[in-house]
């Protein structure tokens, strides 16, 4: 028999987004509420650039998300790309939960006279829980600059 109650230390997904806008008049915004198919509609403004869901974290994991494009150019290899490092925390007792992530992420575009480089630092933010009914999306992070801007939540499925 299966329980669908969740209990606090439960193993939980953790879900990272990164966007880019394409519409400078697009703005992020901290909290975005709704199911998955809501939060995707509400960034039309912009094009996602990663999407993840972990398997089974646990309290203390560390979440490596990476997506490069590696390039042989005319100066050298280039690299296209964003890294992220976090951490994951769940604080969860029996009466409340609690999940956390932080990190680094960092954005590259490296290459045919481009040397952009950013670390984005991302504090311990706290991050809801769509099994406890709390359908929405944290920012992470947003770097103006580069129009590129980092999400999250947590979930069991």
């Amino acid at each position: 028999m299966f329980s669908t109650e969740v209990e606090a230390g439960d193993v939980r997904n953790v879900n990272f987004a990164a966007f880019q806008k394409v519409d400078p008049n697009f703005e992020f915004d901290p909290i975005v509420l709704g199911k998955f198919s809501d939060f995707i509609s509400v960034m039309d403004g912009a094009q996602i650039l990663i999407l993840s869901h972990t398997a089974d974290s646990i309290n203390n994991d560390v979440i490596n998300i990476q997506q490069d494009v590696l390039r042989q150019g005319k100066e050298g290899l280039g690299d296209v790309g964003i890294n992220c490092q976090l951490s994951y925390l769940d604080e969860s007792t029996p009466e409340s939960t609690s999940y956390e992530v932080g990190g680094f992420c960092k954005i590259l575009d490296v290459g045919d006279g481009r040397e952009n480089k950013l670390l984005a630092i991302i504090p311990m933010t706290g991050l809801p829980d769509t099994a406890q009914g709390v359908d929405a999306w944290i920012m992470l992070y947003e770097d103006e600059a580069s129009g590129i801007a980092f999400y999250a939540n947590v979930s069991v499925h």
